[in-house]
């Protein structure tokens, strides 16, 4: 799934309250907050979008990498993921 993203005035202050909230959180809850994301996948809705922009900004804030991609205008994300080693990870089956 994926969303088009389009910039509208007052996104950045959303997406900012989003990161602060997030530099609070261990990594591990932050996986937790994603991994929700995934299981409720992409509805369309412009908020989720700043939502998962922002998680998108805090991943490679800390990690250098996110599971968020943005692609030109294509919001998405790359499935459930995990902790291993103070890194994230596509999620094992087991």
């Amino acid at each position: 799934m994926e969303y088009i993203y389009i910039a509208r005035q007052k996104d950045q202050e959303v997406i900012k309250t989003d990161i602060e909230r997030f530099k609070e959180l261990p990594l591990n809850e932050l996986v937790d907050l994603y991994n929700r994301q995934v299981k409720c996948g992409i509805t369309g809705v412009h908020r989720q979008a700043l939502y998962l922009l922002a998680l998108r900004i805090e991943f490679k804030r800390r990690l250098a990498e996110s599971p968020v991609y943005l692609m030109d205008y294509v919001l998405g994300f790359v499935g459930e993921i995990e902790v291993s080693n103070g890194n994230i990870r596509p999620k094992s089956e087991n």
